[in-house]
């Protein structure tokens, strides 16, 4: 069994912006992610309704090099407009053909 280094980088955001960033990580060349809905609470409070939008997590695993277009993009394109979080890790994976 050989395991494989890849980034995955995990975006927290309104569902409103759930199209516009998946455009944007497949853009710089991500082939998959995978949609979650979320809920917590941070420095901009809990969501109390439905109304204020749903927040969900997108997660895609990826090289280095997409990784950091993403966070280039993610960051240029949406903090200081939106409560987004976004964040790499450092995996490790079986059927690196699968991300590549």
């Amino acid at each position: 069994m050989k395991l494989v280094p890849l980034k995955l980088v995990t975006i927290i955001a309104i569902d409103a912006l759930e199209q516009k960033i998946i455009s944007d990580i497949k853009q710089c060349g991500s082939k998959g992610y995978t949609i979650s809905e979320v809920e917590g609470e941070g420095i901009h409070s809990k969501h109390f309704s439905d109304w204020e939008g749903r927040n969900i997590k997108i997660e895609t695993l990826v090289k280095e090099e997409v990784a950091n277009k993403i966070l280039e993009i993610i960051s240029s394109k949406y903090f200081g407009k939106f409560s987004i979080v976004c964040f790499l890790s450092t995996v490790e994976v079986l059927r690196p053909e699968k991300f590549e």
